[in-house]
């Protein structure tokens, strides 16, 4: 496992059963909050990432504190936001196929579960009945790969 120095972005979200994170470092490693490598992002996809954060450097904390999202940014301008907006445009970032260094062929399968879930709603149900290390196991092996 690779470890993670210098994070760029850390999304929390918070479920039932805690608080889920993943981190994006500036080398492109994406960790989960049990600290295991998930992918790689390519470089090209990280300076966007930093350009999009920078773009919303002026939204921190907002009076609405009931967001169960939250982000954490240490590039250039380092803030915490709960812009539920901004975490879905990063997850929307760092989950498309075509931004992560690994063969996209191998992952569109899972990733195009995974969004569907999302979007239903259902991603959400699973993880909150199972947790997320068993929802995540239930998805891969769902998937031929």
């Amino acid at each position: 496992m690779n470890k993670c120095e210098n994070w760029l972005i850390m999304l929390l979200k918070e479920i039932d059963d805690g608080i889920y994170t993943l981190t994006i470092c500036e080398d492109g490693y994406v960790f989960d909050n049990k600290k295991h490598k998930l992918f790689v992002l390519k470089k090209a996809t990280v300076e966007t990432l930093n350009k999009l954060m920078n773009e919303y450097k002026n939204l921190h904390l907002s009076g609405v504190f009931e967001s169960k999202y939250m982000i954490k940014f240490n590039g250039d301008t380092k803030f915490t936001s709960n812009d539920q907006d901004l975490f879905f445009k990063v997850i929307e970032l760092v989950y498309k196929g075509d931004n992560i260094k690994h063969p996209s062929k191998l992952l569109d399968p899972v990733i195009a579960l995974i969004e569907e879930l999302r979007v239903t709603g259902e991603l959400d149900a699973m993880i909150q009945a199972d947790g997320i290390d068993d929802t995540v196991d239930k998805l891969i092996s769902s998937v031929d790969i």
